[in-house]
C-alpha cells in the first residue's frame, strides 16, 4: 500500500469517530459496497494505519478515581536505561498512557489508581525504586475538557508504513 486516497480517509475518519459502527453502515457512509468497504478496512489494517479498534471505558467503573499526569526526570538517558524504565510502564496496569518526550523531562505519563494510597504505593514502584529517576512531578486530573485519542486527519496524501 503505497498511499491513502480519499475513500481510505473517509474510512479512517469515520472509524476514528466510532469504531464500533458496522461495516454496512460505515460501506454506506463512504459510498463503498460492503465487500470492498470490508476489503479496504483490512487492508488499512494490514499495512499499519488502523492498528487497534479501543473502547474508552470510564475508570470509575473499575474503581480508578484519582488520574494524573506525571512528568519524570531521568538521570541517565542511555538506551538501556530508557528501555528498563519502559519495560517497568508497559507491564504497570495503573499507566494508561507513556511518552518518552524531549525538553526538561523524560517522560510524561498518565496514571490512574484508586485512591492517595494506589499513587503512593506506584510512585514507590515506579520511581523510587528506580535509581534513575531523579525526579517526578505529579499534576493531579480535576477535570477532563477532552478526551479523544484520535489522530487529526489531513489533506495531504500519507504513504503507508
Amino acid at each position: 500500500m503505497s498511499e491513502i486516497d480519499r475513500i481510505d480517509r473517509l474510512l479512517l475518519s469515520e472509524l476514528r469517530r466510532d469504531a464500533d459502527i458496522g461495516n454496512a453502515r460505515l460501506a454506506d457512509r463512504v459510498g463503498l459496497s460492503p465487500s470492498a468497504c470490508l476489503r479496504r478496512v483490512r487492508r488499512l489494517k494490514q499495512a499499519g494505519l488502523l492498528r487497534r479498534v479501543v473502547a474508552l471505558v470510564d475508570g470509575h467503573a473499575f474503581g480508578n478515581d484519582l488520574s494524573a499526569i506525571v512528568t519524570v526526570s531521568f538521570l541517565r538517558h542511555a538506551p538501556e536505561y530508557r528501555a528498563s524504565f519502559h519495560r517497568k510502564l508497559r507491564e504497570e496496569p495503573a499507566v494508561s498512557m507513556a511518552y518518552s518526550v524531549s525538553g526538561d523531562v523524560s517522560a510524561v505519563l498518565q496514571v490512574d489508581v484508586a485512591d492517595m494510597a494506589a499513587f503512593n504505593a506506584l510512585t514507590a514502584r515506579l520511581f523510587d525504586d528506580d535509581p534513575n529517576v531523579a525526579a517526578f512531578t505529579t499534576h493531579f486530573i480535576m477535570g477532563t475538557v477532552k478526551q479523544e485519542p484520535v489522530v487529526p486527519a489531513t489533506s495531504r496524501p500519507v504513504a503507508a508504513p
